[in-house]
């Protein structure tokens, strides 16, 4: 009859019969008699058997990653006061309102802020918060481009945290 034993130090072991007294005290001080370990992917938790945590695999990691920094770009910031959104829509609508004012550089136009009100801006202020805005996504994407390597060289890709 098979016995399965657990030491702190050395892990798990299962033995093919029932080992006798003398082989028994030969174990390492500390070691007790478990339940037969009921698969390769159980851990012993000192009361019994639970499934290990399922391991994250890096394209989890990466694919999480990225969603992260999708909702970092779209979070929106302030620039001179002024508190702007930055979804994908909120970045064409800038673009197209910065080439705008690169044509006309007189063109004063008004936009509304995240927080729903509206103000004019001239065109060195339209450009000044499209280059802003830019700057936002391009250190969203750094920051990504930072956490997949540390997520490709990690043990654990779950242990890298993704903060933006």
């Amino acid at each position: 009859m098979e016995h399965g034993f657990f030491h702190p130090a050395h892990g798990y072991w299962q033995t093919t019969g029932t080992p006798t007294p003398e082989i028994r005290a030969a174990y390492p001080e500390g070691t007790v008699e478990v339940p037969l370990r009921p698969g390769a992917d159980h851990l012993w938790t000192g009361e019994g058997w639970e499934p290990a945590p399922a391991r994250l695999s890096v394209d989890q990691a990466l694919a999480n990653l990225k969603a992260a920094r999708d909702a970092a770009i779209a979070r929106g910031i302030e620039v001179d006061g002024l508190r702007l959104q930055t979804d994908d829509l909120s970045q064409s609508r800038l673009t197209a309102a910065a080439l705008a004012a690169q044509l006309d550089p007189t063109l004063t136009l008004r936009w509304k802020l995240a927080t729903g009100e509206f103000v004019a801006l001239s065109a060195p202020q339209i450009i000044a918060l499209a280059l802003a805005v830019r700057a936002h996504v391009q250190a969203c994407f750094d920051r990504e481009a930072d956490l997949a390597a540390q997520i490709r060289a990690a043990a654990d890709p779950a242990a890298v945290a993704l903060t933006f």
